[in-house]
């Protein structure tokens, strides 16, 4: 499968579309919005790229990534999405070495369901997500095998300013799980500002615990578009020291 054909499709469809009603982004901050998107309507969630950097085994890794995800409404609770990173860039030094590696990273479909249908009604919502990563990205910047993914958002806003989220999740991978638990807060400012703050706890099978704090801002444009930027840092004892990364996210309305 190969996100390049789906990825251009979207965007040449985008000059006849109409908009509708504008839903929760997924980007930015671990986790996905709690509300699917209304029926034939389609958001582009785009990195601008995600930088990361990690020193292990005496090698210094920096790799940056534009991923891509296309969320499209099916209808109901429900929202079919398609996601991948069509360019990559690895840097990595060490050991008196130096070399670099350009290409495309796995392709994933992903079935997200949100009981609360396309709008969340009073303080509590949640969706749960379930996705598979193929192993059709280029060697450096792949899984080397099929990923499954399971994982669920639940959301907390207690006023039209305030929201809390947990997000939980576990990737299935070569026989190992990985299991993620983060809690987000945020809270906005004026009519287009959102500000939250993150800390992610990650438990590997093979490489032990991670942690990472940080977090990001966000700003609509229009009705129908946001920026967004953010930050994690790590605190624990493995994984990547730095992760940041710019964003920009559309949503298209139904075909008239």
């Amino acid at each position: 499968m190969n996100l390049r054909p789906a990825l251009a499709a979207a965007l040449l469809l985008t000059p006849t579309i109409a908009l509708a009603d504008p839903p929760d982004f997924d980007r930015p901050g671990a986790g996905f919005a709690t509300s699917v998107l209304p029926a034939g309507t389609v958001a582009l969630e785009q990195g601008f790229p995600t930088y990361e950097r990690e020193r292990s085994d005496g090698y210094l890794d920096r790799t940056y990534t534009a991923d891509s995800l296309i969320r499209i409404g099916t209808g109901g609770p429900v929202e079919f999405q398609l996601g991948g990173s069509v360019w990559n860039r690895l840097e990595e030094r060490g050991q008196g070495s130096r070399r670099h590696a350009v290409g495309h990273g796995d392709t994933s479909v992903a079935m997200k369901y949100a009981p609360a249908g396309t709008d969340s009604d009073g303080a509590f919502s949640w969706a749960a997500l379930g996705e598979v990563t193929f192993a059709n990205g280029d060697e450096d910047f792949g899984n080397g095998a099929k990923q499954y993914s399971l994982g669920t958002t639940m959301q907390w806003e207690p006023d039209d300013k305030r929201q809390a989220t947990l997000f939980a999740n576990v990737d299935r991978l070569k026989g190992h799980n990985t299991w993620t638990l983060a809690p987000t807060f945020g809270r906005k400012f004026g009519e287009n500002w959102m500000a939250y703050v993150e800390a992610d706890a990650i438990h590997d099978a093979e490489d032990g615990n991670e942690l990472q704090a940080g977090g990001g801002v966000a700003y609509d444009i229009g009705d129908h578009a946001q920026l967004d930027a953010y930050a994690l840092h790590r605190i624990g004892g493995h994984g990547p020291s730095v992760i940041a990364g710019l964003g920009f996210s559309v949503f298209f309305g139904k075909a008239p």
